[in-house]
């Protein structure tokens, strides 16, 4: 039977997921850079708080739907059985267009609460109502991106994801801007912004209107991003009703009766419930920051304010007593996080192009598969993520100085909180994908409790660690990871009993993580030097961190290849691959 519909394996879907994610990433920190030299620390601070909320919803609707639905696809074609994966997909529409709603509705519900008691943030109220009408959107999308993924066809989430971030650039940026312009003129021309009469003047009155604007542009830079989501939903309703799902008639034809759509609305529920709090507990560690950082900043600040502000150097002298926890916070999660969510932000595509490769091997009984599987990503996985955190955690202070040279403050503060998230980002990236593929052997709950673990010892050492005042906002850095070598250690552990699998540790994890550090000092070693001959200007900085990368990624290769780290089988899943294997093996550089 000739099937039309196009279909990738694991790496040739990860390589479309992990392009379609770069752009994504590099339209964010055209987006983020720009907005942070905008908003400040303490307008990010608004803009953070609003997103660690939303942040948890959306990884509810954007990862953890999709993997349900995309596991119970996969399984559906492996056996043939088309007209249920046609089913699962209306039963999908229908059950998260009551949940998208229904998140729409709490979160609007909840934003004055959590701005003012939880919070303690009054100006992150308006951001967070301009958020909630998104969470409908995101369920909408998840249907189609899970649906499409479960049919191998990665095509549909990749450009649904690149359209998503250009809105939230091109919308995002552009009401916060003109947001900032009209009240600074309003200000200038009345002395007041918005109703509220400034009575200060000069450099002291400039810093109350801004204060007054910011929460204002806050909101505007979210609803950037809700009109991404909106819009994202509206191609992939376009894309299915135009183009459909590939499915031919005679699959159709030939498919046996579906089971009734209550019987896949309870499979469906069976196995998403765990998933979805799989990655509710994964992505509270950002409600974990929120509901703990700003408060024991407080309390730090209560201990000892000199110390906290010469901990810093430099870096808060300018800022307000009042102002520093949430200056601080918005460093940490406007600032240093945005390039630590880059490493897990690309792995995770891997574990959502394995999951249903990996769900029917598993189905079929096919444990050659299995290994394999498990073993490549896993391999793959550290490849990405290694030389990513660490490259990043020993370029720390010059990556930062290059987005945000007009931001000395948040700099000063961010590039240490950037050292320790950037190893962090190494084992949230491994993680992610151990926990995809938890989920397509069917021990969705497993991860749950290795994750809730991992929380169990961010809340314990946040609590301890950010008020001591000499270490501050450092604590929820190191905290960060923690939580994440203790999911991984606990991920792989749980991976080996549950599949019966149990990975080559050196050849998989050992051999990227050797060629990874000798990656790292090279980088640090290279710029040292370069900058030490190019000057400490901020272009001698670009040229210095430049060439470190090269330097490192070369370094990086050869290692790789004396190892012989990637395999031939690693190679012929890249499109051309048998080709690409067949050069490479010419050299001998292949394990």
């Amino acid at each position: 039977m000739e099937k039309t519909r196009k279909q990738h394996n694991f790496l040739h879907g990860a390589l479309i997921l992990v392009i379609a994610t770069a752009l994504v990433k590099v339209i964010g920190a055209i987006f983020r850079i720009p907005l942070g030299k905008l908003l400040g620390g303490e307008g990010m601070g608004y803009y953070s708080s609003a997103y660690d909320l939303y942040a948890p919803i959306y990884t509810i609707a954007m990862a953890g739907l999709p993997i349900a639905i995309s596991k119970l696809v996969a399984e559906a074609v492996a056996q043939n059985r088309f007209k249920d994966a046609k089913s699962l997909l209306r039963v999908a529409q229908r059950t998260f267009f009551i949940t998208g709603l229904a998140g729409f509705m709490l979160i609007s519900l909840i934003a004055y609460p959590f701005a003012v008691y939880i919070n303690k943030n009054f100006g992150a109220l308006y951001s967070v109502l301009v958020i909630a009408p998104s969470m409908l959107f995101c369920c909408i999308m998840a249907c189609y991106r899970g649906y499409y993924e479960g049919l191998k066809n990665m095509y549909p989430t990749a450009i649904s994801q690149v359209i998503e971030a250009l809105c939230k650039l091109i919308f995002g940026f552009g009401f916060a801007y003109v947001i900032m312009q009209i009240g600074m003129s309003q200000y200038n021309d009345s002395g007041a912004v918005f109703g509220q009469v400034i009575t200060a003047t000069g450099e002291e009155g400039i810093k109350a209107a801004q204060g007054v604007i910011l929460p204002f542009a806050s909101a505007g830079a979210i609803g950037g991003v809700t009109l991404g989501t909106i819009i994202g939903a509206i191609y992939l309703l376009i894309s299915h009703k135009s183009k459909g799902d590939g499915i031919t008639a005679a699959e159709i034809e030939a498919s046996p009766e579906p089971y009734a759509d209550r019987e896949n609305f309870k499979t469906l529920m069976k196995f998403a419930l765990p998933v979805v709090l799989g990655a509710l507990a994964q992505n509270l560690a950002s409600i974990i920051d929120l509901i703990t950082v700003q408060g024991q900043l407080n309390n730090a600040m209560g201990i000892s304010a000199q110390t906290v502000i010469q901990s810093h150097g430099s870096a808060l002298l300018n800022v307000e007593a009042d102002k520093i926890p949430t200056f601080l916070y918005g460093c940490y999660k406007g600032f240093a996080y945005s390039f630590y969510n880059l490493v897990p932000t690309v792995t995770s595509v891997i574990g959502i192009s394995v999951l249903p490769n990996l769900a029917a091997a598993w189905y079929e009984k096919n444990k050659q598969a299995v290994k394999f599987n498990i073993e490549s990503v896993l391999r793959m996985t550290t490849l990405i993520a290694a030389p990513m955190g660490l490259g990043i955690a020993v370029l720390s202070n010059p990556i930062l100085t290059i987005f945000f040279s007009d931001r000395p403050d948040e700099v000063i503060v961010s590039a240490d909180l950037l050292f320790w998230l950037a190893i962090a980002g190494i084992f949230a990236g491994i993680a992610m994908p151990i926990t995809s593929m938890l989920q397509a052997i069917g021990k969705q709950k497993v991860p749950v409790v290795n994750i809730l673990i991992g929380l169990g010892a961010k809340i314990i050492l946040n609590a301890a660690l950010v008020v001591i005042p000499e270490i501050n906002i450092l604590g929820a850095a190191i905290s960060t990871v923690v939580c994440y070598v203790l999911i991984v250690v606990l991920n792989i552990i749980s991976l080996a009993k549950h599949s019966g699998v149990m990975p080559n540790l050196w050849t998989t994890l050992g051999k990227p993580f050797t060629s990874a550090i000798l990656c790292a000092i090279s980088a640090f070693a290279v710029y040292g030097l370069a900058s030490n001959w190019l000057g400490a200007g901020r272009m001698g900085m670009i040229l210095s961190t430049g060439i470190s990368v090269v330097v490192a990624v070369i370094v990086f290769c050869v290692v790789l290849f004396c190892l012989k780290t990637i395999t031939k089988d690693d190679v012929k899943l890249l499109p051309k691959g048998e080709k690409i294997a067949k050069v490479l093996e010419k050299f001998k550089v292949l394990g």
